[in-house]
Parts: structure tokens; sequence; C-alpha cells
């Protein structure tokens, strides 16, 4: 929803006014404190998956989705591959196995877009990720095995990674965008995303570069004919 007084972000993203009338801000503590508003209720009331992701430097993370956002989660997270490890009745129940999951194995919640980042600058082959991904992916479920909670089955379902995220691991660039997206004017041809990721040049048929959109998240954005005023780059005689 757009911000009804069209004031500057300060926190996650939002106003303090969207925040404190956003019904998802008690998300991640509502199965552990019980307190959910009536629009929380509602959304905790769906299906939801459990997931584990892998980003392109092999790092991985245990994650959940709704079930209408069940493939879409995935991409806007930046996965480049990913396996469904179970599936439960509601929020509350995922949320549980979520941190059973990240107590007992060395996976995470989170990962940092400046992460992902850079391992996309050096990233590994999509059959090693795949690899790593399924090895965590069967700890996990060997781990729900055990578990004694009702409301949830586990599952294994693979994830495929969208073809825009595709073009973006496969692209031979490996050469962050030298400027700070958050001020200035720029000038961009976006090709591709992979999750806050893009693939983008400055001028058609020029060098492409890996830009973290993340950046300009709660930031107004201008459009016009602005061009991208590149530092100079020495190249490397090594």
């Amino acid at each position: 929803m757009p911000c009804p007084l069209q004031v500057p972000a300060e926190r996650g993203g939002q106003c303090i006014n969207c925040f404190l009338n956003d019904d998802l801000r008690f998300l991640h503590d509502a199965h552990r404190s019980g307190a959910a508003p009536e629009g929380l209720r509602a959304y905790l009331a769906q299906p939801h998956w459990l997931y584990v992701a892998t980003f392109a430097s092999g790092t991985s993370k245990v994650g959940t989705a709704s079930d209408l956002r069940k493939r879409l989660r995935l991409a806007e997270q930046g996965a480049v591959a990913a396996r469904y490890v179970a599936r439960a009745e509601d929020g509350r129940i995922v949320r549980v196995l979520e941190d059973m999951v990240s107590q007992q194995t060395e996976l995470t919640q989170a990962v940092r877009s400046a992460a992902k980042l850079t391992g996309l600058q050096a990233p590994r082959s999509l059959a090693e990720l795949d690899d790593i991904n399924a090895d965590h992916a069967r700890t996990v479920r060997n781990l729900l095995a055990r578990v004694e909670l009702e409301g949830f089955a586990a599952v294994d379902q693979t994830w495929e990674l969208p073809g825009p995220g595709r073009r973006v691991i496969g692209s031979d660039s490996r050469t962050a965008y030298p400027l700070e997206l958050a001020a200035g004017t720029h000038g961009l041809l976006l090709e591709a995303l992979l999750g806050s990721i893009a693939l983008i040049r400055t001028v058609e048929g020029g060098p492409a570069y890996l830009a973290d959109l993340n950046g300009l998240k709660g930031r107004r954005i201008e459009l016009g004919p602005y061009q991208s005023q590149l530092p100079p780059v020495q190249v490397s005689l090594f």
C-alpha cells in the first residue's frame, strides 16, 4: 500500500505511521508471544512452507513462505537453489519449526544482501550449489522426522530458479556497480534480476555490472534522462 502521508521512510523502508499500522510487524514473534492483530491472524491462518535456500556463495538458510507466495518468496530472496522441506497447517507452526532448525543446524534465518552480492562476484557452479542445498535439505528432513509436533508434514520438493535469475548468475559480469545508488543520478539499463541483485548496463552494449537494488528501498526515485558518471577504472596488470 502506498504511504497515505507520502513522508520519508525511517525504519524498515516505512515511515513511523506506516510501521505502526502494519500488522506484519508482529510476524516474527507471534508464535512465541501469541500476540497478533486481526490482519496478522488472518495471514498466519493459511498454510505455510518451510524451505532451505542456498545462495551463489554456497551460504544457506532456512526460511518460511505462505502458501500464496510459495515460489515468489524464494525469487525475492535471491536464492539460486532451494527445496521445500515441510508444509505446515499455519504460520505459527512453521515458525516453531524454523526456530528449531536454526537452533539445531548450521542454517541461519537471514543472509544479508551485501553477502549475496559478494557471492555473485565469485559464484559456485549451479551443480555444486544444488548439491549443497540437497545436503542441507536432507539434514533438515531427518531432523523433522524426530519432531513430536502436530500440524505439519515433511515434503521433498525442488524449487526452480526463474529465467531472469539464471541470466544473472550465468553472466560473465562479476564487477559491482561502482556508484552508490542511494545518491546522485544514474542511467541504468536493467537486464535481469536475482532477488535484489540486478544485472545492469549504463549504455547499450557497454560493460555489465551487478548492483544491489536493496539500497533503493524506502527512497523516492525521480525518473529522467540521467547518465551514470562512472569513475575511471584502472585495468589490472596481472
